[in-house]
Formats: structure tokens, sequence, C-alpha cells
């Protein structure tokens, strides 16, 4: 495995590896090859982008020295838009979608911590093709062989899109809180500002004509029932570090201005997170 890694990490992880923790406390170590965009590296067949949004265009630039002539990247960041955005850099038939599911958290540059399972669900950029490209199988094969369970789905967008709503209402709310998501939600109050961003969420979906299960809202209520999680964006709070504002309510609200439809809760909540982050 070949990490492409920056700053800090990349010297950390050079010199210590990488270790995950999981939630029985058990250790898995591992020594990558840790690149940086300079580095001199021969092709990869296939390259899972995992940056955070804001950095989507400056990690396009610094992958594509790693692509070969039939390489594909395999996006599995926050958000709904990256792929686009990786689509135009690399050409869409070589861009795939990934929703990842797993409950983790960075404790150290070379350390992470896992405290659920695995799970991702893999599929075309271009929507409607019939079969995955063979790297990206030899990836997915790979995964299992890790114990990730691995799905399919030729209409990756929807997948995209459920995980999305969950993540509309989790981040930002944990994000200004401080408080798992279990905790927001074992108030009547905060139990309707989850619904209400995922509500509002889901409206802008449907009006950029994307198909969500008619269920979808009781689906997302379901997960957030059973999880007690914290975020991504309330770790990078707690941490000092940027927020990914545009890839949720950001993302919400430039939808909503372009199909005239209001969203007051999701404008106010990301107002407030616009305050939270100002550097």
């Amino acid at each position: 495995m070949t990490v492409l890694a920056r700053g800090e990490t990349a010297t950390t992880v050079a010199r210590e590896g990488l270790t995950v923790e999981g939630p029985d406390g058990s250790l898995l170590a591992s020594r990558p090859r840790v690149v940086t965009a300079t580095s001199p590296v021969e092709p990869v067949d296939v390259v899972l982008f995992c940056v955070k949004t804001y950095d989507t265009e400056q990690a396009a630039d610094d992958v594509a020295g790693l692509l070969g002539g039939d390489g594909v990247v395999v996006c599995l960041q926050n958000g709904i838009a990256n792929e686009d955005a990786l689509a135009a850099r690399y050409g869409a038939e070589r861009v795939y979608a990934g929703v990842l599911y797993v409950g983790a958290e960075r404790v150290a540059a070379d350390r992470i911590r896992r405290h659920t399972p695995a799970r991702v669900v893999l599929g075309p950029y271009e929507h409607g093709a019939s079969e995955l490209h063979p790297s990206v199988a030899a990836l997915g094969t790979a995964l299992q062989e890790a114990d990730v369970e691995v799905t399919v789905d030729a209409d990756v967008l929807a997948a995209k899109w459920q995980k999305f709503l969950f993540n509309c209402g989790l981040n930002p709310l944990t994000a200004l809180t401080g408080r798992r998501l279990g905790a927001i939600r074992a108030t009547e109050r905060g139990r309707a500002l989850f619904t209400t961003l995922v509500d509002e969420a889901a409206r802008v979906a449907q009006a950029s004509g994307v198909t969500l299960a008619p269920d979808v809202r009781d689906r997302v209520t379901a997960v957030a029932d059973r999880m007690d999680i914290s975020s991504s964006m309330a770790e990078d709070r707690a941490a000092g570090r940027r927020l990914e504002l545009d890839a949720f309510s950001g993302h919400v609200l430039r939808l909503a201005r372009r199909h005239g439809i209001d969203t007051p809760v999701t404008a106010t909540v990301h107002a407030l997170l616009e305050v939270v982050d100002a550097r």
C-alpha cells in the first residue's frame, strides 16, 4: 500500500507506520510506503481519495501524477459534489463514488481508533454503467478480505444522498453543541432540530432530481436512533481545525438558492458555524 500524505502526517507515518485500534483494544499495525506530491513513483491502478472537501482541488492535482493510463479514482469523501470536481479533472469514466460507513477517529498522525465495523458502497460516477472497472473490483475483494463489508450499487448517488441527509443533521448539531447524537436526540427539541435539517436537505435533493426512497426520513431516523456517536466536524472543532461547512450545510444552501427553496434552520445553523469557524 502506498499513502500520499502531506506535512506532519507524511513525516510521522513514514517514521512510525500506521496503527488502527479496534473496538476491543486490538491493534493492527502496518508500514505503508509514504510518498508526497513531488515523490517519483510508478503509476497506480486505483487511488482512494480521502481528503477533506476543502482540499479536493489541491489533492486532485497531487494525485494526477500517480494515475496510470487506465487508473481510476474512488472518492470516499464527505459530501455530494466532490465526484463532479474529480470527473472534471480526470474524466467521468475514471471516477467511482464510495459511501463509507465507519465510526472512527484519528487520535494521532499515525493512529486511528475504530469504534464500529466498516461498510462501503461502491458505484460508478456515470449512472448506469453496467460493471465495475477491474481495479475497483479488485479493491472490493481486498476490502472484503480485510473484513470490510462491500456493496456494489449502480445508482450509488442515492446511497450517497441517504448518508448525506444523516450527516446534515449529525455534523452541524454535534459540532455546535459538543454533545453526542444520543444526547441531542434525547430531548424533544434536539430531535426536532435533527429532523428539520434532514427534511430541508431532502427537499433540495428532490428539487435537484435525486430519487430518494419514499421512507428516507424513517431510514435516516432509524440509523440516528441506534447510533450514539459524535462526528468528524465536532472532532475538527474540538481540535481547532477548519470545518467542512461547504460539504454539508453550505451545499444544501447552494442548491436551495438554485431552486428557490426556503431552508431557514439550515441557514441559521450554517451562520452559527461560520462564526465558530471564523479564522
